[in-house]
């Protein structure tokens, strides 16, 4: 169950909200400490603005990805395609329509089979469900390395999702890129490689909630190094168990998907009480993971504490390779587009809605924002098609233009002319607000928490600060839920900015607007920070725009 939860977070790009602090100036203060994230997975010589977007994607979607949102359990029941397009509903209405092209290919290498079973291509993205016989490799979960498709030796790449059929131990799955052919058809090779056998394990822990300095543990198998938690408590009873894992082998990083679990007296797992995050990248390359629980559940339920990862236990590093030749005409009958170029607000063009691309599958519309890498101002999408109400996920564009695009699935049954009417929905608006503010003066810091308020944009602002592990920790919240917090706080150092570190991921909507900032080997006894930017929430807020055509 906790790797069908992880090839979900890893596997598929996410469209949560999260409020971004300055990542050049962080990226800035990991270069001059010369050490190097991996997940970054950064292209040289695509200047700063291009730097900051794939920070950003990557917190999301990278192969360590950041866990968003709670997912939903997965029973280990025999799986029709249908039941594995449960989040992939344009697909699931292809297959309803009749629409699909039959590939039934196979390649067998060393045991293992792979099986291409349908492709869908339109003029949106390309999508191929596949079956992975593992043969004598066994194990709790399948990870593949590298999947994609090869045209005239151009690597494709793209996202996977499978799951186990326990009924006859293969497992059923799908590869999705936004990659179609740019004609109707194409020759291409279907690639799979690096199949790796993998298998959950656990490492008990020795964990003291009262402790205020973190707490390092020896882990020392399997490729892992060390582990370090620290306790952050938060309002409501909640608290924050954060961990930063190092790796004796850097390879293990990609596939171990470490997080805490912890036991009560029967044995059974405590719940979070909010959506966990793993695998942001640390300054000095550790993995990094945060992890939300009651605190008084804790201590009265709480029975052990353990690490637990995956590790590997066969791999089988020859491709798979199949031939086929996608065609994607029979899903252009119900392919249209849309220009439109309409504001997304009346009083406003600095957001406009460029364009709709609509297949038998998904509906894609485009956001142009003249500033770009701006966060969107809404956090909701919907459409209104029909009477139909679709949800939307936002995914950032790769290029430099300022383009955003939302993403609707087409329901089942849900068919789509280019006449029909279409609504876009934005909901919830968060206003973004950057300038000079005025200082928070820190004084007498030391071990013990110490409070001190502010006044920001009309809110009072909370802050405690602390030394912990000879480490500043700055802290910030308000009770006011309009009040979206302060992203990122600064000191200034002979007049140059030295921004802190976050200790804690900020998401929008969530109605949490605590943040938390660390600032390393920080030995005065005084600080002066400064806000970077905050933001504030509007939930009731709403726009509707009709996509109609430009005329």
């Amino acid at each position: 169950m906790k790797h069908t939860e992880s090839q979900l977070s890893h596997h598929l790009k996410n469209e949560a909200h999260i409020r971004y602090p300055d990542f050049d100036a962080m990226w800035d203060q990991i270069q001059r400490n010369e050490e190097r994230c991996p997940e970054l997975h950064l292209s040289t010589g695509q200047g700063k603005g291009s730097r900051h977007l794939r920070w950003k994607k990557t917190t999301l979607i990278g192969t360590a990805a950041v866990v968003l949102m709670a997912t939903p359990v997965y029973a280990a029941v025999h799986y029709n395609w249908f039941d594995l397009m449960d989040h992939r509903s344009g697909i699931q209405s292809a297959m309803q329509n009749g629409l699909g092209q039959k590939l039934n290919q196979s390649v067998t290498v060393k045991g293992v089979t792979l099986t291409l079973d349908t492709a869908f291509s339109d003029d949106n993205r390309t999508v191929i469900l596949y079956t992975l016989k593992p043969g004598s490799y066994k194990g709790d979960d399948v990870r593949i390395s590298s999947i994609g498709l090869r045209e005239s030796g151009k690597v494709i790449e793209g996202r996977y999702y499978h799951v186990l059929d326990q009924t006859d131990g293969e497992y059923k799955g799908y590869f999705e890129t936004d990659w179609t052919p740019s004609g109707n058809e194409a020759n291409v090779e279907f690639t799979v490689g690096g199949i790796q056998v993998l298998a959950p394990a656990e490492e008990k822990i020795t964990l003291d909630l009262s402790q205020q300095q973190s707490q390092l543990f020896d882990i020392n198998k399997d490729g892992l190094d060390k582990l370090a938690v620290s306790v952050f408590h938060e309002q409501d009873h909640k608290v924050m168990l954060s961990t930063a894992l190092t790796f004796s082998q850097s390879e293990v990083r990609e596939y171990a998907y470490p997080s805490l679990k912890i036991y009560d007296q029967k044995g059974q797992v405590l719940e979070e009480v909010a959506p966990s995050i793993s695998g942001k990248p640390g300054a000095h390359g550790e993995y990094i993971s945060e992890q939300f629980y009651n605190l008084e559940k804790l201590k009265q339920q709480a029975s052990s504490y353990v690490l637990a990862y995956s590790k590997e236990e066969g791999r089988m590093n020859q491709p798979l390779d199949i031939s086929i030749r996608l065609d994607k005409t029979e899903m252009l009958s119900g392919t249209s587009k849309r220009m439109l170029n309409i504001p997304l607000e009346p009083e406003s063009d600095n957001v406009m809605v460029k364009e709709a691309i609509i297949t038998p599958t998904q509906i894609r519309v485009i956001l142009a924002d003249h500033q770009p890498y701006r966060e969107l101002l809404y956090l909701k999408y919907t459409l209104d098609v029909k009477g139909t109400q679709l949800e939307g996920g936002i995914w950032p564009s790769e290029n430099d233009k300022g383009e955003t695009e939302l993403r609707f699935e087409v329901s089942p049954g849900l068919n789509i002319s280019p006449d029909t009417p279409i609504t876009l929905h934005a909901h919830h608006k968060v206003n973004y607000f950057e300038g000079e503010w005025e200082p928070i003066t820190l004084s007498a810091i030391s071990d013990k928490p110490q409070v001190v308020d502010s006044k920001l944009g009309g809110f009072i602002v909370h802050w405690t600060y602390y030394r912990k592990d000879g480490d500043l920790y700055v802290e910030r919240y308000s009770d006011d839920a309009r009040f979206g917090g302060i992203n990122q706080t600064f000191m200034l150092e002979r007049g140059e900015r030295s921004y802190g570190m976050p200790a804690k991921t900020q998401f929008a909507g969530d109605g949490n607007n605590q943040g938390i900032d660390r600032y390393e080997k920080y030995t005065s006894d005084m600080a002066v920070v400064y806000p970077y930017m905050y933001s504030t929430e509007d939930p009731e807020r709403e726009v509707t725009v009709p996509l109609l055509e430009e005329k």
